[in-house]
């Protein structure tokens, strides 16, 4: 052999455990020692530490200062929040635009009333949106991030919805800040979720849409031309929401027909729509059973694509085919 040999194999020379599969003799390596106290199973997770200090204004302030006679201080609990100031200098320095206001920069020690500097850095933005859906449920209080019987009637929210990078992101961080609220007694749901619906991309030509490759469409000039409502209609149609959705032009302007043919009929019936009345006399015709039978079956099938399972494009495409026996 030029190399060693890292595929699972048998094992030899191993007791006991000769002639095992060495993937296998894993957990059973693992319970003898357990057994003879030699060691025991254990699982060992990769965390990395998260630097949550940011350079820039926007985040929220550290509440530290630095004093030269104290050192480090902890801004007390009466004096927070901590305010950004509002006369900051953007864009004129490459450093902390915090740093351009001496008056916020320059205070005074909670502790001993001499000078001392504000620490500008500020705290990762995900601080903020990491638990902003519990804060929803009680905007108004300014004695606390909110009352616990309001987030526990509301929470957790019915629906998620976000790209495939909010999975090791901001959907990960959220369930870190709510299960930690869960064990300081704040909340008392597990999860902040009830529900996650993974959204797919926009793609142009079988690529993701980006700057960097220059394939982005703006869907400003459909709009001019056709509507947002059509670029709507387009992008629900086109896909479903967790697929990959291939921008068409084309595809734009089918659903572009599509909205004007409802258009076209509500139009010309929109005498008898605005009488809401439709004369019936003596048995009802095969034609419009069939008709009727068509509306109700479209209502159902629209109402459970919608709210059970999110497939707009199948809730759309029903519409389509009972505009097609409408007209």
């Amino acid at each position: 052999m030029k190399a060693a040999y890292t595929e699972p194999g048998i094992l030899v020379n191993s007791g006991k455990f000769d002639g095992m599969d060495s993937v296998e003799s894993k957990s059973k390596i693992t319970d003898w020692m357990s057994e003879n106290s030699f060691g025991e199973k254990t699982v060992n997770y990769r965390l990395r530490d998260w630097g949550v200090s940011r350079q820039r204004y926007w985040g929220n302030p550290i509440p530290l200062v630095y004093c030269p006679n104290c050192g480090e201080v902890l801004i007390p609990d009466e004096d927070l929040p901590v305010l950004l100031p509002e006369n900051v200098q953007l864009g004129k320095t490459t450093q902390n635009p915090l740093l351009s206001v001496d008056d916020w920069v320059n205070t005074t020690c909670p502790k001993c009333g001499g000078p001392a500097k504000r620490e500008t850095d500020t705290m990762d933005t995900f601080v903020d949106s990491s638990w902003y859906f519990a804060r929803y449920t009680d905007v108004h209080n300014d004695e606390k991030p909110f009352d616990s019987d309001k987030a526990n009637y509301w929470l957790p929210v019915d629906q998620y919805i976000g790209g495939i990078e909010h999975a090791c992101m901001h959907l990960l961080y959220a369930r870190f800040f709510h299960k930690f609220m869960r064990d300081l007694g704040l909340v008392n749901s597990d999860e902040p979720f009830a529900r996650l619906l993974t959204q797919g991309m926009v793609t142009k030509d079988g690529a993701k849409m980006s700057k960097s490759k220059g394939n982005v469409v703006d869907p400003q000039y459909i709009i001019d031309r056709y509507g947002s409502d059509t670029v709507r209609t387009f992008m629900l149609f086109a896909s479903p929401p967790e697929k990959d959705v291939e921008w068409s032009d084309e595809g734009a302007k089918g659903a572009f027909r599509f909205l004007n043919r409802i258009w076209r009929l509500f139009e010309e019936n929109l005498a008898v729509i605005i009488a809401n009345k439709v004369a019936v006399e003596g048995d009802i015709s095969s034609e419009f059973k069939e008709l009727r039978y068509s509306t109700h079956h479209m209502i159902m099938k629209v109402k459970a694509d919608i709210e059970n399972k999110m497939q707009f494009n199948t809730a759309i495409a029903s519409i389509m085919e009972h505009l097609n026996k409408v007209t």
